[in-house]
């Protein structure tokens, strides 16, 4: 049995997602999560493992806020896209920072 730990960042002063992203490796991951942990529209939290892995949870919680009742158009003519899930390099700068925009890309493309 795994046992997981979840630290949520978003909405935590500045001193407190410091400290919840502290054992995050490499430094590129908890710069990458300060960052994500300050958009306003996400929810941002520190998934870590009893094994000592660790990754990070991003959800859209901005508007448009939709509920069970929402009819989303897109949901019934959307072909399922059966692409993997994408791994992104944070090695440099310029990687962290593509990887932002990605990441908030992907959820204005998904609110829009």
């Amino acid at each position: 049995m795994t046992t997981i730990c979840k630290a949520m960042l978003s909405g935590g002063t500045p001193r407190q997602i410091r400290d919840r992203t502290q054992g995050l490796v490499p430094a590129r991951l908890r710069d990458l999560a300060i960052q994500l942990a300050g958009h306003p529209d996400l929810t941002v939290c520190v998934i870590t493992c009893d094994d000592g892995t660790a990754e990070l949870e991003v959800l859209h919680t901005g508007p448009p806020h939709r509920t069970a009742d929402t009819i989303d158009c897109r949901r019934f003519s959307r072909q399922s896209s059966g692409s993997p899930a994408r791994t992104l390099s944070i090695a440099s700068q310029a990687d962290l920072q593509e990887a932002i925009s990605l990441i908030h890309g992907i959820f204005l493309d998904a609110v829009s």
